[in-house]
């Protein structure tokens, strides 16, 4: 394929992509530089794509790592969710005490992995890196682990809440 051809099948895959790309993270603006990025990338080894088949297949999965390769590099952080540890108020009287217990069931009732990484995250201190290092999970499955340990703990204590309010 000619250079002329190959950049209107380029031009031709791009709303495609940018789909795909938008899928994959959530934002139209980071999806079109990855989408931007994967293009020029192939467009610079477009001497060697007469070997390839199938240029959508490629490309789409040319895009797919790079969105995977741009998470794994944004290092993401999981915000600290206070209310569901209920330790919002840090004084510590007597309240602070019943509080920690109460925290401290829930997140015991936890699937085995969200409650690992929850201790390991605030009773022994460790940042996010030396947890992925620790369990060989990578920074997105680390924050999909806390992000569902998130929200089990805050229904719990939802149901918690509610069953304190039916009785009172």
């Amino acid at each position: 394929m000619d250079n002329e051809a190959f950049k209107k099948s380029l031009i031709q895959l791009q709303p495609g992509l940018q789909k795909v790309a938008e899928s994959i993270l959530n934002d139209a603006d980071w999806a079109a530089d990855a989408v931007q990025d994967t293009v020029l990338k192939i467009w610079d080894n477009r001497r060697r794509m007469n070997r390839v088949n199938n240029l959508e297949g490629y490309c789409v999965t040319a895009v797919k790592h790079r969105c995977i390769d741009l998470l794994r590099e944004q290092q993401p952080s999981v915000p600290i969710d206070e209310e569901a540890f209920m330790l919002a108020d840090t004084t510590f009287d007597e309240s602070f005490e019943e509080r920690y217990r109460q925290a401290r069931a829930l997140i015991d009732q936890l699937p085995e992995r969200q409650r690992e990484i929850i201790l390991m995250k605030y009773e022994q201190d460790m940042p996010n890196s030396e947890i992925e290092k620790a369990l060989q999970i990578s920074s997105i499955n680390l924050y999909t682990i806390l992000s569902r340990a998130y929200k089990s703990l805050r229904e719990a204590m939802d149901r918690q809440n509610n069953n304190c309010h039916e009785r009172g």
